[in-house]
């Protein structure tokens, strides 16, 4: 079952800066061995597609023909959509590298429909708040082509924008606001952004047919789950879904169906983002996943606006702790995961130690990768590795949440993560020494399976 002590809010931070990162042009040490899924800067690949069976690569039947032509075509005649505005890549050019590398015609997701399917939906049936088809379906390629572009970065509001935001609320009612507060700099997304990362890495499939029903008209998502995915005894499992404020469309002792929205303000902040995106902010898909992530886990008390965010198991305004981290994973996977807090903390924030030697931790996330599972952990930052003044340079001051997509050994058998970060200004990959990052991660989530073969060191599950 899935439980927190609550001791990390993974938001509104800033990065790892302390150690000089390979990203880029950069050249990583020599390596003799690599484990997979290592992948260079999200070229396209095969890696990234988790089919049951070999990735199916060639279209076969007419539907998938008339489809994939007809989005070539649109694609082909476009005068906004025809090559992306992320990269500059034609869109003709990624949709054929996503049929050749088997993520086109992927199928792993909840109703088992493929990518091609809901690209097509997308492109044949309206969009809510009279959003260009075209452009969400490019937005999908290009999220699909390259997960990395994911970003948790808000876009500023123009005042036009603004004059709108600032004197209506979702009904059309005039009320009054704090001047600024809509304006958010940093975000507290980190693990909604990093959780719509992994579906796009790991269930392209699903991240498609999530992006085609939220920009909908119905603007939500229909999700099928087992019960056992929250807990092994069914109560617990309704228990969680009643505390965090789900309310089943259907349920019996096995199975319940969930209808999964952002909240309220989220098309607001959608739409804006429609007509005053800029390069490195947040795109339609990124808004509306995030806002329905973070509407999950804060017990439906997120505002897209502001970016803050009441609920029962958080008194920090803004982010998500880890138990409401899981929960989010383990309705997403449809999978009981599990979320382990290595780091001893204690009330003031500061940083006594570690519930177990480095190697476990490392042997965890080592053990996930193998298995083809993505890691999403949480670091912290010490007064002391951000040279801020504190009574104790040990105190926590920052954290943030990052994906372990990788990992390599050097020659000299030393170990290299690879990693994404969603608040980074990148659009790539980026690597640190096992030897910086281990002592850094606070915790990080896994299947269940995973850690159970190492239950017998001293470690609090959260």
């Amino acid at each position: 079952m899935i439980n927190s002590i609550g001791l990390y809010n993974g938001n509104n931070v800033q990065n790892i800066q302390t150690q000089p990162v390979l990203t880029g042009g950069a050249q990583p040490a020599a390596t003799n061995s690599i484990s997979k899924p290592l992948i260079p800067f999200f070229t396209v690949k095969k890696e990234n597609v988790s089919a049951i069976n070999a990735p199916k690569t060639k279209l076969t039947t007419k539907e998938e023909y008339d489809s994939y032509n007809a989005l070539l075509y649109a694609f082909s005649t476009s005068n906004t959509e025809k090559t992306s505005p992320v990269d500059n890549l034609p869109r003709q050019m990624k949709l054929d590298a996503l049929l050749k590398n088997g993520v086109l015609l992927n199928n792993n997701s909840n109703d088992r429909t493929t990518v091609l399917q809901n690209l097509t939906k997308v492109l044949n049936n309206p969009r809510a708040a009279n959003m260009d088809n075209l452009k969400i379906a490019g937005q999908i390629i290009d999220a699909l082509y390259n997960p990395a572009i994911i970003t948790q970065r808000f876009g500023d509001i123009p005042k036009e924008a603004q004059v709108f935001v600032m004197n209506k609320d979702s009904q059309g009612n005039f009320v009054k606001d704090k001047d600024g507060s809509i304006n958010v700099q940093g975000s507290g997304t980190c693990v909604a952004a990093s959780v719509e990362f992994h579906m796009a890495n790991k269930h392209p499939a699903e991240f498609a047919r999530w992006a085609e029903s939220l920009t909908s008209p119905k603007v939500s998502v229909e999700k099928e789950i087992n019960l056992s995915a929250l807990s092994k005894n069914p109560m617990n499992a309704i228990w969680l879904l009643r505390e965090f404020g789900v309310k089943p469309e259907a349920m019996n002792f096995y199975k319940a169906k969930l209808n999964l929205k952002p909240d309220e303000n989220a098309i607001v902040r959608a739409q804006i983002q429609d007509n005053h995106w800029d390069m490195g902010e947040r795109s339609i898909l990124d808004v509306l996943f995030q806002s329905t992530l973070m509407q999950l886990g804060s017990q439906q008390s997120y505002d897209s606006l502001t970016d803050t965010r009441a609920g029962k198991f958080n008194s920090n305004p803004q982010g998500l702790i880890e138990f409401e981290k899981t929960f989010i994973e383990s309705i997403v996977e449809n999978q009981e995961r599990t979320s382990i807090v290595y780091q001893n903390v204690d009330n003031d924030q500061n940083l006594l130690g570690w519930n177990c030697d480095l190697s476990i931790i490392q042997k965890h996330i080592t053990d996930s990768i193998d298995s083809g599972e993505d890691v999403i952990a949480g670091y912290v930052l010490t007064a002391k590795e951000c040279n801020e003044p504190a009574d104790n340079p040990n105190k926590i001051v920052n954290g943030h949440e990052i994906t372990i997509v990788g990992y390599k050994k050097g020659m000299d058998g030393k170990l290299t993560f690879i990693c994404n970060d969603t608040d980074d200004d990148k659009n790539k990959f980026v690597e640190y020494s096992a030897d910086y990052l281990l002592p850094k991660i606070h915790h990080a989530g896994y299947p269940v399976e995973i850690v159970e073969q190492n239950s017998n060191c001293n470690i609090a599950a959260a």
